[in-house]
């Protein structure tokens, strides 16, 4: 994101014309340090978001049960692997995966033509996240944008797991599964603007650490 309209596309207001223009409506401020509520509340709503995050996670869940119980019995593997295999996977797909992770978003940001990227944490709720200041997006941007990790990493991990590593499928879903659930954030954020049907826009100011969204009076 940047300050300079010139990174954005001439037909989505900047964040100053969706302040003084009437013909746009505040529909939430959102504070940095608010984002858990925020991400419940709207993880939780009825809609198709939350029931692909939740359908896609017990899908996951059940294959590793499935597939750990399924090695032992063909003797593909032992207790052991099967422990150190999950015990990897729930490393890597907390930990190692927030790096890549945060990279694609500002990959994303990027291809939608944001320059200044911003790249930030807060320890206390333990959140990673990518933004930059009063760049303004609409809702199909703010889908393509908080799902790009998603898609890509479990393209990637599928893709090199069926490929080169099946001997390691365990610890490639119990990854997928753990990053998957960490997406919770993104699923919660596309969840809110999808309850709204019509034109929605979004910035954040990083100076103050707020996130503002808007839509179009009158549609």
């Amino acid at each position: 994101m940047t300050n300079t309209k010139s990174a954005q596309s001439s037909n989505i207001p900047d964040a100053e014309t969706l302040e003084k223009d009437p013909r746009y409506r505040k529909i939430l401020e959102l504070d940095f340090s608010e984002m858990i509520p925020f991400v419940l509340s709207n993880i939780r709503k009825r809609g198709l978001i939350p029931l692909f995050f939740l359908g896609i996670n017990t899908i996951f869940l059940f294959f590793i049960i499935l597939y750990a119980v399924w090695s032992v019995r063909t003797g593909q593997m032992n207790g052991g692997k099967i422990f150190w295999q999950l015990l990897a996977g729930i490393f890597a797909g907390s930990i190692l995966v927030i790096p890549p992770h945060e990279l694609f978003h500002g990959l994303a940001y990027r291809m939608l033509g944001a320059r200044n990227i911003q790249f930030g944490v807060d320890i206390e709720q333990f959140i990673f996240y990518v933004t930059a200041n009063r760049f303004t997006i609409t809702k199909r941007q703010l889908t393509f944008l908080a799902m790009t990790p998603f898609v890509l990493i479990n393209l990637l991990v599928i893709t090199l797991t069926a490929t080169w590593a099946s001997q390691f499928t365990l610890f490639s879903v119990s990854l997928l599964l753990c990053h998957n659930i960490m997406c919770i954030g993104d699923f919660a954020i596309i969840s809110f603007a999808l309850s709204h049907k019509g034109e929605l826009y979004t910035y954040d100011d990083t100076e103050i650490k707020r996130s503002y969204f808007f839509e179009r009076e009158g549609l």
